[in-house]
């Protein structure tokens, strides 16, 4: 006898159950005993969805396994400021957090001082040694760990040499810099800065800033025959100003700034680690403490990949020239 032939709804029926039936199978596959929670403490910038680290760890987390919404929420507050960091890490302070994540060094500085005591990973910092996060490079030693964007001074005069490659009639250069005079971010990074200035020629002028409004001012009151570049000592507290480069590229300044000054607002050239890299980099730190590992036991990274991009578009405007055998060998060009 010739089998029935089932009704078009009845197969349907069958083929959606099946399919549904599947998806509870595979939600339930990856369920965990229990849901890990991060919380991202930063500011500006870099709580930007669309933010080279917050994307690289997004995905190094997926890449690992973890499902947002189903085994991990990743906590990322939009703090405009440093005092809103501070009262984020308070807020948390108390909470079943399993990790948080800082990035820059100021934030990460923030963390250490809330006496918080979940495993902390950073990404990136310079010097984490100087700044007392970690006992030692190879043992933290700390609840601290994570990925330098430098562990000496070395970076800070690289960064110097390249500004002068990409403008050579580099002469008398603006610093800007995190902090005071009697207490910069980064004292250690100044030297370096002074020293391969000099030796390449360079008269410098230091100024200190504490807000995107002094940093603005700075650079407005600036006689245009006084510099003939403006050098940023980059951390996560320049990323999300705006407006110092754009007055750099009106008054036809060039600009050394932080990738996303270069990136989006209209910086000419940065160079820095692959923040991307450095994401997914922190998802592995991530994972290794929810799987057990202690903070104190992952040896502090060094970036292992520079990028060097020159905004083409900013130096069209300003009328500079690119060498080019210095364009040839950037990693991003803004076209």
């Amino acid at each position: 006898m010739l089998a029935r032939k089932l009704p078009l709804a009845t197969i349907l029926f069958l083929l959606l159950r099946l399919l549904t039936e599947g998806i509870a199978d595979a939600q339930e596959r990856i369920r965990p005993s229990r849901t890990h929670h991060i919380v991202v403490l930063s500011s500006g910038e870099s709580t930007s969805s669309d933010h080279p680290l917050l994307m690289g760890l997004r995905y190094g987390l997926k890449r690992a396994g973890y499902v947002e919404g189903i085994n991990l929420f990743l906590h990322v507050p939009r703090n405009q400021n440093y005092d809103e960091v501070r009262a984020t890490a308070q807020q948390y302070k108390n909470e079943n957090i399993d990790v948080f994540v800082s990035i820059g060094s100021t934030d990460t500085a923030i963390a250490k001082q809330a006496g918080l005591t979940a495993p902390i990973i950073f990404m990136p910092t310079r010097d984490p040694l100087g700044r007392g996060f970690v006992k030692s490079l190879a043992r933290p030693q700390t609840n601290l760990t994570g990925l330098a964007y430098e562990v000496n001074e070395e970076i800070a005069g690289k960064e110097m040499e390249i500004f002068k490659n990409v403008v050579s009639r580099l002469q008398r250069v603006l610093i800007l810099f995190e902090g005071s005079l009697e207490k910069p971010v980064f004292s250690r990074s100044l030297p370096a800065l002074r020293n391969v200035s000099e030796h390449l020629g360079i008269s410098l002028i230091e100024r200190p800033v504490r807000s995107y409004a002094e940093a603005e001012h700075a650079v407005s009151a600036l006689p245009q025959e006084l510099v003939n570049g403006i050098f940023i000592l980059c951390t996560n507290f320049f990323s999300g100003d705006q407006n110092t480069p754009t007055i750099a590229k009106k008054k036809k300044i060039p600009f050394y700034g932080c990738p996303s000054q270069v990136r989006k607002f209209g910086g000419l050239v940065s160079y820095a680690p692959d923040l991307f890299y450095i994401g997914r980099r922190g998802a592995w730190y991530v994972d290794r403490i929810l799987k057990g590992a202690g903070p104190q036991e992952l040896p502090v990274e060094t970036p292992r990949k520079f990028e060097l991009a020159i905004n083409l578009k900013t130096a069209d405007a300003i009328r500079l020239k690119i060498p080019p055998e210095v364009l040839q060998r950037a990693d991003k060009v803004i076209r």
